[in-house]
């Protein structure tokens, strides 16, 4: 114990320089630690990008489908796929008309449109007016809606070509015995309209 307290008194001045330098040290960490701004916990903060709203896909392939119905003077007679930008013409020619099909009594340029029903007549199965409902409709506005037969009135209907008085008259007895169209087609079930008439009938009404 003498030893140990001889070395200690011996080695004061060292001991002391050493506790100073350990304080200093301490002093001197706890000052940069706790400096403003020097936190090692601070997280960077990175601006929230607005989410862009994703658009509606519309699929225009099967938007713009329609189905055609062809008879008549053809070798192939059926249901045709087509799309809205297609003319009679082009469907006839997949049908391939018969030798004796009178093509002149049919509308080649008239636009398709869903549900159609395009009637191709025998050479002289037309009377000789044939023209008379193409020129009608040659006539019409463009931009002239179709006719609503659920909804028109007498006047209304009379607008359609080929529909005079008495038939506007006869259509407006179905509807109101029948409830209404389902179909277009239903027309046909009117005396005076036929499959010729409603092929003529079918591009200026709708439901």
């Amino acid at each position: 114990m003498d030893d140990f307290l001889l070395l200690l008194q011996k080695h004061k001045a060292k001991l002391g320089i050493i506790v100073v330098l350990l304080m200093a040290g301490f002093l001197i960490f706890n000052f940069f630690k706790n400096e403003p701004g020097q936190t090692t916990d601070e997280v960077v903060k990175v601006p929230a990008q607005p989410v862009k709203a994703l658009e509606p896909v519309h699929d225009k392939t099967v938007s713009d489908s329609i189905m055609v119905d062809v008879k008549g003077a053809v070798k192939f007679a059926g249901v045709y796929p087509a799309k809205k930008t297609q003319r009679v013409n082009d469907v006839i020619k997949l049908a391939v008309p018969l030798k004796n099909a009178d093509i002149q009594a049919v509308n080649l340029a008239m636009t398709l449109t869903d549900q159609m029903v395009i009637y191709i007549p025998v050479k002289g199965e037309v009377a000789a007016g044939k023209y008379e409902m193409y020129h009608q409709a040659a006539g019409r506005s463009a931009a002239q809606q179709t006719v609503n037969i659920n909804t028109a009135t007498e006047g209304e209907l009379q607008e359609i070509p080929g529909i005079g008085p008495k038939k506007a008259q006869d259509i407006l007895m179905y509807r109101e015995q029948h409830g209404g169209f389902k179909t277009k087609e239903e027309l046909k079930e009117i005396k005076g309209i036929g499959e010729k008439t409603y092929v003529t009938l079918e591009p200026f009404v709708e439901l």
